[in-house]
């Protein structure tokens, strides 16, 4: 075998073996979860404009408070997914409502067992997680595909 032939090969397998792994990560979905004892319900839209900063609270008035994954791949599918806009310019949007007084600066959680947390401990929490790290201790009130 010739050095190109080899390298192509290496190539190959490598990609082959990749595969997999990108599958799953792209193919994971995501839910958006609220403290397991609310009863609230939002719709896709409602889910968009609170992690957008249109709105800051839900719709009974609650102010809501987001609590963002560190996960930076799920964090950008979600803000994609959901509310279509890209993640520097959600924080951006985010930091201009903390400033001015009108939101809350959103809280961030390491891990979907921080996230699950900190949703339960704040008053009007809201997050997002990978759907395979559900559990009872939240309500899911969105998935995304």
């Amino acid at each position: 075998m010739t050095f190109r032939a080899l390298t192509r090969a290496a190539l190959v397998a490598v990609a082959a073996l990749s595969m997999p792994v990108f599958a799953s990560s792209a193919s994971a979905q995501i839910s958006v979860i609220v403290s397991a004892s609310q009863s609230k319900n939002l719709s896709e839209r409602e889910v968009a404009e609170i992690f957008a900063g249109v709105s800051t609270t839900w719709p009974d008035g609650t102010k809501a408070q987001i609590v963002e994954n560190g996960d930076a791949v799920l964090t950008q599918k979600f803000f994609a997914k959901v509310v279509k806009k890209p993640t520097a310019l959600v924080r951006s949007q985010w930091t201009k409502l903390a400033l001015s007084g009108q939101g809350a600066a959103p809280k961030k959680g390491a891990s979907a067992a921080e996230v699950k947390e900190l949703v339960n401990k704040s008053p009007g929490g809201i997050g997002y997680i990978n759907s395979s790290d559900l559990d009872d201790s939240v309500r899911e009130v969105l998935k995304v595909p």
